[in-house]
């Protein structure tokens, strides 16, 4: 199966989403022309792809030259076109590049790039005038700064890498049915077509999205001395109506380093109707190992990619496999939006201890995974602030203590964290007491927004109980 990528996009207007998936399939081989045989495979060519490169990155550079002389003259045309006039990739696109109606006033680039597909062209005087108006407006803003205040100057940030984007005149995947895809290069002296062969099941797969998904142009990339295609999706899903989020059913989910997750569903006036917690032994049992292994080589000095690799790959797979658990929940109760902490894992950690940093990892990883599948369900995401979630009992009782619960081993005290204590002595899993808290703050949120809405704790101490208060206050209104 192809290797996905979440880096991926997400751009609201109104109830519709636009969802972008990436997928990363490895270039295997490269058809070579000889005597004998029209169409024998073999390495693909790192001296092709690196030409190719090199000449787009040149004409890049070429045409950011040629924006910043001209700018001034660009900045008059708006960014997109309207009647009338024409936009601003339009007019720089008559600068550099002579028609049978139009003669350049660069020709130079014509001839230094002679034949250069005209997709590759656009795209990079799109590229050239981003780089050229950032710089411009950055210089702007330091200009206008007084000069006891200003740092340096800036200056004009050249790129120094360029990624190969091949659109649809410049790639052929007719041929993706068979493993294999066609592409338009540079070889040095011409732009010409090549043909890779890929992973029969992978170039299916992507054949089968490309039916029901908008395909976006592929980009070659490098990794680890390797060549893969890069093949993006665009997906468009209508989500809930947001007009009145009170009225959503949600499901707060708290992720932690005891149980990958506690998940609770409620609603606005506080009822349950589902809690649970997700324990996965296997996955958990083999992130541990990984860890302990890493460990051991780090005690003795040692140095192994391999263990490191062992820890990516058990993290990974217990991310997978927490997304999947949660969204049995969300869809077996059919909710409309999911809450998680925001957590800002920027800066340094408390604790030294490497399976924290691990689990922040994987929290992070687990809400971007369960952010693209509930938004392909047409579900809603949400986040509120994380302080005091798991530091005050759901029931308002106050500060719960952690350290109540434990067992002696070896002749030390070995707390079990998932379990506390409430000041009311009631014992109850933390996780799940923090999911619940989760929940409620979505809808004390929403509730502060009401200009008649009560007097209510700082956030960090706002529970389950918060919100029963509150509603107990609005019903005593309205029976009033």
């Amino acid at each position: 199966m192809p290797q996905m990528s979440f880096d991926n996009l997400f751009r609201k207007g109104g109830l519709h989403m636009k969802i972008i998936t990436s997928y990363n399939i490895p270039i295997l081989q490269q058809a070579r022309v000889t005597e004998d045989n029209p169409c024998v495979y073999g390495k693909v060519d790192d001296r092709l792809m690196a030409v190719c490169s090199a000449c787009c990155l040149d004409a890049l550079k070429y045409c950011v030259d040629v924006f910043l002389t001209e700018w001034d003259y660009l900045a008059a045309f708006p960014t997109t076109a309207k009647p009338g006039k024409p936009h601003r990739k339009r007019i720089a696109d008559t600068l550099i590049h002579s028609t049978k109606d139009n003669q350049a006033k660069y020709p130079e680039f014509d001839r230094r790039f002679l034949n250069m597909p005209a997709g590759v062209r656009r795209a990079l005087i799109a590229d050239a005038l981003g780089v050229v108006g950032s710089y411009r407006s950055n210089h702007d803003n330091w200009k206008k700064t007084p000069a006891d205040e200003r740092g340096e100057e800036p200056s004009i940030g050249y790129p120094t890498r360029y990624e190969l984007t091949f659109y649809k005149s410049e790639r052929g995947i007719d041929e993706l049915p068979d493993g294999a895809i066609r592409l338009k290069l540079y070889n040095g002296t011409s732009w010409e077509w090549y043909r890779f062969r890929m992973k029969l099941s992978d170039a299916r797969y992507i054949h089968t999205l490309s039916q029901t998904r908008s395909m976006m142009s592929p980009v070659v990339i490098k990794k680890n001395g390797k060549f893969f295609l890069r093949f993006s999706f665009e997906e468009k899903q209508e989500l809930v109506d947001d007009s009145n989020p009170l009225d959503y059913l949600v499901m707060a989910v708290d992720l932690g380093i005891n149980a990958a997750a506690s998940w609770c569903v409620m609603d606005k006036v506080g009822t349950v109707f589902g809690k649970g917690v997700i324990h996965l032994p296997n996955e958990e049992g083999r992130l541990n190992h990984a860890i302990n292994r890493k460990r051991q080589y780090q005690q003795a000095g040692k140095k192994s990619h391999c263990v490191y690799r062992w820890v990516n790959q058990a993290n990974e797979r217990l991310s997978i496999e927490t997304t999947r658990k949660l969204m049995e929940v969300a869809a077996l109760y059919n909710v409309d939006c999911i809450v998680f902490e925001h957590l800002d894992t920027s800066g340094r950690k408390k604790g030294g201890r490497y399976r924290e940093r691990i689990h922040l990892w994987r929290a992070k990883d687990i809400q971007k995974r369960v952010e693209l599948q509930a938004h392909r369900n047409s579900m809603r995401i949400s986040r509120v602030c994380a302080w005091g979630t798991s530091r005050y009992a759901y029931d308002g009782s106050g500060i719960t203590d952690r350290k109540s619960v434990y067992r002696w081993v070896h002749g030390k005290k070995k707390y079990n964290y998932s379990i506390c204590t409430f000041q009311n002595g009631k014992i109850y899993n933390c996780d799940l007491s923090a999911a619940q808290n989760i929940g409620a703050r979505f809808f004390l949120r929403e509730y502060a927004k009401f200009e008649d809405c009560p007097e209510m704790p700082k956030t960090p101490q706002r529970t389950m109980k918060t919100l029963w208060d509150l509603v107990r206050v609005y019903k005593g209104r309205q029976a009033a």
